[in-house]
C-alpha cells in the first residue's frame, strides 16, 4: 500500500497537469481567433445607397421616405436564433460560418443607436414617388380587374428596412417586404454578400412568406 501512494500521486499530479495544459491550448486558441478576427468597418450614409441601388428592382416604389432598423430590441431572441446558425458549419456553402459571434453583437449594436435614415431619392436610381401616386398603384396592384388602363409604369411596391452590416461589411441583412398584386408579395429577412463590388443575394433567414 505505501509503494501504491507515490504512484496514485504521481498519476493525479499528471493528470492534473494535462488538464491545466488543455485549459490553456483552449485560451490560446479563444485568443488566436480574437486576435485575427476582422476589424469593425465604419458603416458610412454612402453604404446603404450603394446596398439599395444594388438590390431594389427597376420600376418599383419605396413607400416610407423614412427608413429605420428592425425591431431587435423586441424581437432579440428571435434574432438571436436565426443569426447563430450562420457562425457555423453548413451544407449551404454560402451561408457557412460567414458570421461570428461578434458580428452578431455588432448588429444588435447598430439597431441600439435607434438610427434613421431619411432617404435622399437623388441618391437612389428609384424616384421619389408621392403618396396619392402610390396610392393609385396600390389600388390597381390590389384590383381583381385588370382591364382598367394602368396608370403609372410601376409593378411592385417596397416597405423597407435599415440593412443590417456585419463588422467587415461583406455581409448585409434586410428585413424587407414587397407587394406587387393580389397573389404576389413576400416578406422576409434576405442575406446579401458583397462580391467584386456589388451586393448579391445569397439566401434568406427566418420565416419567408411569400404568395
Amino acid at each position: 500500500m505505501k509503494n501504491l501512494l507515490p504512484l496514485i500521486l504521481c498519476l493525479l499530479i499528471l493528470v492534473s497537469c494535462k488538464q491545466k495544459n488543455e485549459t490553456e491550448k483552449e485560451k490560446d486558441l479563444t485568443s488566436s481567433r480574437e486576435l485575427i478576427e476582422e476589424p469593425i468597418i465604419e458603416i458610412a450614409e454612402s453604404d446603404y445607397y450603394k446596398f439599395l441601388n444594388d438590390v431594389l428592382e427597376d420600376k418599383t416604389i419605396i413607400e416610407s421616405k423614412t427608413l429605420e432598423y428592425p425591431d431587435l430590441k423586441n424581437n432579440s431572441d428571435y434574432w438571436t436564433e436565426i443569426l447563430t446558425p450562420l457562425i457555423e458549419q453548413s451544407t449551404d456553402e454560402k451561408m457557412s460560418e460567414i458570421l461570428t459571434k461578434s458580428d452578431i453583437d455588432y448588429i444588435f449594436s447598430q439597431h441600439s443607436t435607434q438610427k434613421k435614415l431619411v432617404l435622399d431619392f437623388n441618391k437612389l436610381k428609384l424616384d421619389n414617388v408621392p403618396d396619392n401616386i402610390i396610392k393609385n398603384v396600390s389600388d390597381y396592384l390590389q384590383s381583381e380587374d385588370k382591364t382598367n388602363k394602368k396608370e403609372f409604369d410601376y409593378y411592385g411596391i417596397y416597405n423597407l428596412t435599415i440593412p443590417l452590416f456585419s463588422r467587415n461589411k461583406k455581409y448585409a441583412f434586410f428585413d424587407t417586404s414587397f407587394y406587387c398584386g393580389l397573389l404576389c408579395a413576400y416578406d422576409g429577412i434576405d442575406v446579401y454578400e458583397l462580391k467584386n463590388g456589388k451586393w448579391e443575394s445569397i439566401g434568406s433567414i427566418g420565416i419567408i412568406t411569400m404568395s
